[in-house]
């Protein structure tokens, strides 16, 4: 009866007080985490007391990977386009088969049940390090559990967990993932998009931004995709048409420029939902992006007003494509600066264009550059600078 009450009075005061204390909902969330929790721990604890905890152990290197989205998702498969997937087997060609294992959860399965067959898993492989995304529970994109595990993890494993990331600009989503790390403190932080370090512990080094993990058995699929594939496009804009870019591109046709949207769509897309709806292959994409000459990129983070590096600007390197970018901040990290061209703002994209398209021997050194310099980031990137970083951290490294 005292829980009841207690629900009944925050629900009533909560909206009140929240407009005078802005952190109070997220007071609220947080004990009810705690006690959630806490009630999990018991509810695991056989399976949990099971996990591997050596203490200095030196037990053989294995990695568990959760799959994202799948392994049953249609584009579970080489140059698929599924982050869970190129993960998964760059980790595998790493590591070897043998020291990686793959857990996957139903789109419907309880919390409780995967949260268990995960914990049997790493139980039964003895794992040193597990790697998920934690902004979302795997297949499950309206649920999010990955405290209930980190408050496994406090009590009974040794390991290290890395923990993805690609949508820290949303302030909803950081307040849960930095409450995996203040529950478990061997969690490294890997975000895709933005730098992280001092994420959870000031001046503690975590990895971001990081190319997208992909794997070679990809890398090549790709490359004998777009293998003599023509230039037909001098400058693309494909991607996500979110409402800012729509208006971005119809001030660019306005101005008289021509940009071939979403050229590789048989259809015609005007908006959102559109450009989001019966999508072509993950190739058919990356063929796209390799008949173009120039692409745009639009750095602004879906969250909130602020740069962040797109992935697209690895993938369009890595068939030949110089990126137009408005990123100040993020792509000079990873590429030269002829390998890229930087537009400060709409009104420039045209001068920027013309001159790129001027000097067509030059613009084919570069996009040979790019490329060149995508096909390392892609092999070298990813995983080097998360063992660099655990080295950083004195955290067990995975080579």
């Amino acid at each position: 009866m005292q829980v009841n009450l207690e629900r009944s009075f925050l629900g009533k005061i909560g909206l009140q007080v929240g407009k005078v204390f802005p952190q109070f909902d997220a007071t609220v969330w947080q004990v009810k985490r705690r006690r959630y929790c806490s009630k999990q721990l018991k509810a695991l604890s056989l399976v949990a007391s099971q996990l591997p905890n050596d203490g200095k152990t030196q037990r053989p290197i294995h990695l568990v990977v959760t799959a994202h989205h799948g392994p049953d998702a249609p584009n579970w498969h080489i140059a698929g386009g599924n982050i869970g997937f190129e993960t998964y087997l760059s980790a595998v060609e790493l590591l070897g088969e043998e020291n990686v294992s793959l857990f996957g959860a139903r789109k419907d399965e309880p919390e409780i049940s995967w949260h268990s067959r995960l914990l049997e898993l790493m139980a039964e492989k003895k794992a040193t390090h597990l790697i998920g995304q934690i902004e979302i529970d795997p297949n499950q994109a309206l649920n999010w559990s990955w405290d209930v595990l980190a408050t496994v993890f406090k009590e009974h494993w040794d390991g290290v967990f890395i923990g993805l990331m690609y949508d820290s600009a949303f302030e909803w989503l950081r307040l849960k993932t930095k409450r995996v790390g203040k529950i478990y403190p061997r969690v490294l932080y890997v975000d895709i998009c933005e730098p992280i370090t001092g994420y959870v512990v000031p001046g503690r080094s975590e990895v971001g931004p990081v190319t997208m993990p992909m794997s070679q058995a990809s890398v090549n699929r790709i490359d004998e995709y777009v293998s003599g594939l023509e230039k037909l496009h001098q400058v693309s804009f494909i991607g996500a048409l979110y409402d800012y870019r729509v208006e971005l591109i119809d001030a660019l046709k306005s101005d008289g420029f021509d940009v071939v949207v979403n050229p590789h769509r048989p259809d015609t897309t005007l908006d959102y939902l559109e450009s989001r709806t019966n999508q072509p292959t993950y190739l058919d994409y990356m063929a796209g992006l390799a008949q173009s000459e120039l692409t745009i990129n639009f750095s602004l983070a879906s969250g909130g007003p602020h740069e962040q590096y797109k992935i697209r600007v690895q993938e369009a390197s890595l068939v030949g494509t110089i990126c137009l970018t408005d990123d100040r901040e993020r792509t000079r990290l990873f590429f030269e600066p002829n390998e890229y061209r930087f537009f400060e703002s709409i009104s420039s994209i045209e001068k920027v264009v013309e001159s790129a398209l001027s000097e067509p021997n030059q613009l084919a050194l570069d996009q040979s550059a790019a490329r060149e310099r995508a096909h390392v980031l892609a092999q070298a990137d990813f995983w080097g600078k998360i063992n660099d970083t655990l080295e950083i951290r004195r955290l067990r490294t995975l080579t």
